[in-house]
């Protein structure tokens, strides 16, 4: 939360001020004009100070003060700075205020610039796309032409259609060019990341798909993009024999589209490709517990990442994969890690426990590439040849709190198991919340091994308080009152952390307490990865992340998974993620130093869009579903 600063605080109280002397001036024209510079002012600081309610109400009381040929700015103004502080609904009612007959066409560009990041915040990418239809004016701005097709490509891109995102992108970048004043450096920046934009985005598509749409010859622009996608999809399956071919590819393809200025980080990354970046290692450990607390999720990690190990289609020889046992007595793990060196591995991925990641990282002996199944306890350190990747239940709680906060939400309520888990989870939430500047207004933790969770629940919606006042309006009326308790109304919206038995009894119950129409938000940990149509009835219009592998049901990972679930039926519905896990970890192997030097690059795995952070953690982006008469529906 946003807390007053001392300028604000002085500019409330100057505000106040001037409106009560304001009376006393014998000169009513003299008097607007000092109530207009005040709430300008005030407006504008209001604004540097993130108080973006404030500015934006200041501004709508401008919009009332105003000659009719001011208003309709002061009211786009107000609307604009209450988008920026994420107050959707009070954003949109000053929209529709807006008569539109008069409007010119730079105000008329800005209202339907507002009226669609509204809409795409309500998650409705096809009513963004109708208010962005008619195409810009040429009265109107190179930044508004920029903002326009940035937000029809991120409308195609939620509707599913990444061409037409890609056309987009492409469009929008002649109008990045910035005037004179702008740093050079500022405006390449700009260029790069919506190349970048552009990439990730063909990169999505299937090879198929990019040569169907390849129609128009060179040097067409967007066919240039395509090819190069193209390439580069054709280099990061080729083995380390077709290097020259890929290098004579890519001069061709450089000859054929010469104006094409495409990022040097772009080509370089796939100049690494053909280079040998992507190179298996022969021989790869893998460190994990065989015995103890944690031998059933190593053993099933074991197996994902083996069952990748079969499946892999390359002409390349196969690794040869060694398995050492950290549970074993007698070794530390900075003595097995060297066992391993000793013994040829030329890769290491493992240990799996949080306790012998932070041993390995303050042991200083990282000589190999490593993978590590955990993250250590310090996220600052970053160790050249070290990665870490795990299932972190943080890494969903910060994107919860983004996708809230994209969805229009400021003010949260949490509820999360107790304990150190549940603690971590509120905190990574919390933090992340509230540098978005939204507000939690409470949170509150309940015991998992119970069945009743209204005392935490009561505490959380504020009943009580409820309760409290009807109890002092009876005593000072004498009588009884017929009452109904309501829930705290500062809130729009619920973060759970909840495993399946207490999110099925937590949602029913929030009901009960007059919380059924909060929306809520929820780890993966609610879902048991399999649908089951009559358990999860209960948790109907919860929307909540989880892994590809459990979401999606793509030929590819489906032909995997129905193996797994054969072999090991059991295993595979109460650990299905760490198959997941497994699989990814053994496809991570070869493309780590690579996605190392190109920061941006990203592989699509079984359990989320995965990427390397500065500190050289995976990091895992995650789709979305939501349940719907019991069924888990991706979004």
């Amino acid at each position: 939360m946003v807390k007053p600063s001392r300028r604000f605080r002085t500019l409330l109280t100057g505000i106040a001020f001037a409106t009560l002397i304001s009376g006393c001036s014998t000169t009513p024209e003299k008097s607007g004009e000092r109530d207009t510079e005040a709430l300008i002012t005030f407006a504008e600081n209001a604004a540097l100070d993130g108080h973006y309610e404030a500015a934006g109400n200041a501004y709508k009381q401008l919009a009332l003060l105003a000659p009719a040929n001011l208003r309709a700015d002061y009211q786009l103004k107000a609307a604009t700075l209450l988008l920026e502080g994420n107050y959707i609904a009070q954003a949109k009612r000053t929209l529709q205020t807006i008569p539109t007959a008069t409007l010119t066409p730079m105000q008329q560009l800005t209202l339907n610039l507002l009226g669609a990041r509204i809409a795409l915040a309500e998650a409705e990418p096809a009513r963004a796309l109708e208010l962005l239809q008619q195409p810009p004016s040429p009265q109107t701005t190179r930044e508004q032409r920029a903002e326009y097709h940035l937000l029809r490509a991120q409308a195609y891109r939620r509707a599913g259609n990444l061409i037409e995102a890609v056309r987009e992108y492409i469009q929008r970048e002649p109008y990045l060019a910035a005037p004179f004043e702008v740093p050079p450096e500022t405006v390449a920046a700009e260029i790069e990341d919506n190349q970048l934009l552009i990439w990730q985005t063909l990169m999505m598509l299937s090879e198929t798909m990019l040569e169907q749409l390849r129609i128009d010859p060179p040097p067409d622009t967007f066919s240039g993009w395509l090819e190069l996608a193209l390439l580069a999809k054709n280099t990061q399956r080729s083995d380390a024999t077709s290097s020259a071919r890929i290098a004579l590819s890519l001069a061709i393809w450089r000859e054929r589209y010469p104006d094409l200025n495409v990022s040097e980080n772009i080509l370089a990354a796939i100049d690494s490709w053909q280079a040998g970046d992507l190179q298996r290692p022969e021989k790869i450990a893998l460190l994990l517990p065989m015995d103890g607390n944690f031998s059933k999720v190593a053993r099933v990690i074991r197996d994902g990442f083996f069952a990748a190990h079969y499946n892999e289609k390359s002409d390349e020889k196969a690794p040869s994969i060694r398995i050492y046992d950290t549970a074993q007595e007698g070794r530390t793990i900075t003595e097995l890690y060297q066992l391993a060196v000793d013994d040829g591995a030329e890769f290491i991925v493992g240990p799996l426990e949080k306790t012998d990641v932070d041993a390995l990282l303050k042991g200083d002996n990282i000589t190999l590439p490593t993978l590590t199944l955990n993250y250590s306890s310090d996220t600052t350190m970053a160790i050249d040849n070290l990665y870490q990747y795990g299932l972190s239940p943080e890494d969903e709680a910060r994107q919860l709190a983004e996708r809230a906060w994209l969805d229009g939400y400021n003010q949260a309520l949490a509820i999360v198991p107790e304990g150190a888990w549940g603690a971590r989870i509120l905190q990574a939430f919390n933090e992340r919340w509230e540098g978005l500047n939204g507000t939690v207004v409470e949170h509150q933790s309940y015991a998992s091994s119970k069945n009743d969770f209204s005392v935490p629940l009561r505490d959380l919606l504020n009943i009580d308080e409820s309760q409290r006042r009807k109890k002092k309006l009876q005593r000072l009326l004498g009588s009884q009152l017929k009452f109904e308790p309501r829930r705290r109304q500062d809130a729009d919206f619920i973060f759970m952390t909840a495993f399946p038995r207490q999110a099925r009894l937590l949602k029913p119950q929030l009901k009960f307490h007059y919380a059924g129409d909060l929306p809520v938000y929820a780890t993966s940990h609610l879902y048991a990865g399999y649908q089951d149509k009559e358990a999860n009835r209960d948790l109907d219009q919860i929307t909540f992340c989880d892994i590809p592998w459990v979401l999606n049901n793509s030929a590819e990972a489906g032909n995997l998974k129905s193996r797994i679930e054969k072999l090991w039926p059991e295993q595979s519905r109460q650990y299905t993620r760490f198959y997941a896990m497994g699989i990814d970890a053994y496809r991570l192997v070869p493309q780590l130093r690579h996605m190392a030097r190109f920061r941006y690059e990203r592989l699509n795995g079984e359990t989320g869009s995965l990427s390397l952070n500065e500190q050289n953690r995976i990091f895992r982006q995650l789709p979305w579903a939501h349940f719907k008469r019991g069924i888990a529906r991706p979004l």
